[in-house]
């Protein structure tokens, strides 16, 4: 009896195993024609270009769980991204040229209508919501965050406080991947 059971159970782990990583592989897998992908030392090199609230994500990485999404941060001053990197972490910041240190490729987008008033108040947002601790949860719940849920959460709020809605995930789903900034179409991609 003691036998089936484990058999079972671990019939089930390698099934739930192997649609962890299909889901991981399939999610927000297309990138529309008119994206590309950049190295990233194009853009290490040339971060004068990049302005407050740019976006940039990470491509996928077969080797880490965590990086199987891609992964997602955003200028929050000259020279200085915002992120939530992972489990135990919570938010820092880092120089722009030390975050864009690794061997991968990378997409800056930028939001259509950043002006001077977005932007004030986009600030003020990103360093509201700085104390949370790193938890993957729905998009609306904001005692925690992720990396993407973190720079989704924030243009969001920040739309929401000036008066309209805005939306950049894609795919519109509870959850919010990296990814799911790349199909925006209130984002324009930013080529080096």
């Amino acid at each position: 009896m003691e036998h089936s059971y484990i058999s079972r159970k671990n019939k089930f782990i390698k099934i739930f195993i192997l649609f962890s990583f299909l889901f991981a592989f399939t999610s927000c897998a297309s990138i529309p024609v008119e994206r590309e992908w950049q190295d990233i030392k194009r853009v290490r090199y040339r971060t004068e270009k990049l302005r407050v609230g740019d976006i940039i994500i990470k491509n996928k990485v077969v080797k880490d769980p965590l990086g199987w999404y891609g992964h997602s941060a955003m200028v929050v001053r000259k020279d200085t991204m915002g992120d939530y990197p992972k489990l135990g972490v919570g938010y820092y910041e880092i120089d722009t040229y030390s975050w864009l240190y690794e061997d991968r490729e990378v997409m800056v987008l930028r939001y259509k209508h950043f002006d001077e008033k977005f932007k004030k108040l986009f600030v003020e947002n990103v360093k509201k919501y700085t104390d949370k601790g790193y938890f993957i949860s729905g998009r609306k719940n904001t005692n925690s965050f992720y990396c993407s849920k973190y720079v989704w959460y924030i243009y969001y709020t920040t739309a929401k406080e000036l008066g309209y809605d805005l939306d950049l995930d894609s795919d519109g789903g509870f959850m919010v991947f990296p990814y799911d900034f790349i199909g925006s179409k209130k984002l324009d991609q930013i080529i080096f």
